[in-house]
This record gives C-alpha cells, sequence and structure tokens, in this order.
C-alpha cells in the first residue's frame, strides 16, 4: 500500500451507549430557552433518550500511541467545516473519517470491519499466538509491522521484532511483484485471445472471399452463354459478371 493510500487511522473498535439529551424546540410553536432548547410547563428542559455511537481509533502512523474514542457525530465533517477557511482541519476530518466512515458501516451491519492492509492472517511469518501478541498493541497488519519505528520496536514483547519488521517489508515486496507477475500474465492472456480472434475472424474473410471469388469466376463462355440463355428465358436477373456457379444456383432456385 502507497503512502497516498494509506489510511490516516486504524479503527479498533465501536460501542454503544444510550444518553439524555435536551429536545431542540420550535422557536414559533414551543417554549424554549435562550439555547433553543424546549422548555416544558414548569420551566425544565424536555429530554429524550438517543442512541450514541462511540468510535475507539489509533493513528496509522503509530498504533501503539494513545488510542481515542470520540462520538460519530463528531468525526464526519461538517459542511459547516468544508466551507470554512481552515484546509488544513478539512483535510484531516475528511481523510480521518474515510478511514472510519467503510468500518462504521460494516459495524452497523453487523459485519467485521474491514482491515485496510494485509492482514495478519495472511502472513506466514508469524504463528497464531505472535500474531494475537501484536493485536494488543493495535497492530493488525503486516503493513503496521514494517512501518514500526525503533522505540516501538523495543515496546513489544516479542523476540527479534527487527528482523520480524524486515521480515514484513520482504513479504510485502514480494508480494507486490507477485501481483505485479499476475497482472502481467493477465494483459498476455488477453492479448493471445484477442490475437486467436482476430485470426479467426481473418480466416472466415478469407474463407468468404474465396467463395465470392468462386462464384464470380467465369467459367467457359458457352456454358455461360447457356445458362444465361436459360435464365433470360425464365425472365431471372442476374448480374452480368456472375459466374458458372452463380448461374447454376439462381437456375436452380428459379425451377
Amino acid at each position: 500500500m502507497s503512502d497516498e493510500n494509506r489510511p490516516l487511522v486504524i479503527v479498533l473498535g465501536f460501542y454503544q451507549t444510550f444518553e439524555r439529551v435536551p429536545v431542540k424546540g420550535d422557536e414559533l410553536n414551543d417554549n424554549i430557552d435562550a439555547r433553543g432548547f424546549k422548555l416544558d410547563d414548569k420551566g425544565k428542559r424536555v429530554l429524550t433518550n438517543v442512541e450514541v455511537d462511540w468510535v475507539t481509533y489509533a493513528p496509522a502512523h503509530s498504533p501503539m500511541g494513545a488510542n481515542t474514542t470520540e462520538r460519530i457525530r463528531h468525526m464526519k465533517p461538517t459542511q459547516e467545516i468544508m466551507d470554512g477557511e481552515n484546509a488544513e482541519k478539512t483535510r484531516f476530518m475528511m481523510a480521518r473519517w474515510a478511514a472510519i466512515e467503510p468500518a462504521y458501516e460494516a459495524w452497523k451491519k453487523g459485519h467485521e470491519l474491514p482491515i485496510n492492509g494485509t492482514p495478519l492472517a495472511h502472513w506466514p511469518g508469524v504463528s497464531a499466538a505472535m500474531a494475537a501478541e501484536l493485536r494488543k498493541y493495535n497492530i493488525l497488519t503486516v503493513e503496521n509491522v514494517r512501518d514500526l519505528g525503533e522505540t516501538q520496536l523495543e515496546r513489544i514483547r516479542l523476540p527479534n521484532m527487527r528482523d520480524l519488521r524486515n521480515s514484513a517489508k520482504a513479504f510485502l515486496d514480494n508480494l507486490r511483484s507477485a501481483e505485479a507477475a499476475e497482472r502481467e500474465v493477465e494483459r498476455d492472456n488477453e492479448v493471445a485471445a484477442l490475437k486467436e480472434m482476430l485470426a479467426e475472424q481473418n480466416e472466415k474473410l478469407a474463407a468468404a472471399m474465396a467463395l465470392l471469388e468462386e462464384r464470380t469466376q467465369p467459367g467457359g463462355d458457352d456454358e455461360v452463354a447457356a445458362l444465361k440463355a436459360k435464365l433470360d428465358a425464365k425472365g431471372v436477373k442476374y448480374h452480368h459478371r456472375a459466374g458458372v456457379d452463380t448461374l447454376r444456383a439462381l437456375l436452380a432456385e428459379a425451377a
């Protein structure tokens, strides 16, 4: 995965709580306070129960850093933010939400959270126990292992972490090379299939041209004249350059 396509954050999980929040009122029809919340007959805010979705995530460049837990509604870039003058903040929020949104949608549907990168389970370089230990540090993919810094390596309680990081890099490099080679083979197969199809079409075209040429080749003058005479007698029209085969076919149809 290139740096451009690398997600900004790693999603660690979601959960839901329930809260009582004040209800926004209609200033024309409701009794509201200074902040626009609806008030009851006693002048107290009207409350309602709502679901609140939360996300826990960590920076992709430092998965072992401090986790952050936020309300989902605070993660979504609002129109006000996108229209604001702080372009850097807008880019940051949109990039962060781009990494969170697919996982959030999957969680809402009850599916497993998608992983951005190559899952540890697809890497023969680690055992199940090693993968479980890495996940304790929010390291979920081979790319996470490859991108570990020196200080991060020292914190993980696994032997030979530097060798493991080098192994992760080599595995991903080989994986990219294999994918490139597979794409090259697919292109070669497509080109070969197109060439074969073109050859078949050329053969059919050559056969059709040969048949046309055969049917328009003049035979002996006497036979051609005799066939034309018979066709004339039957009132059948024909091309003046028609060959023996064509004239015979027309005469057979007339019969």
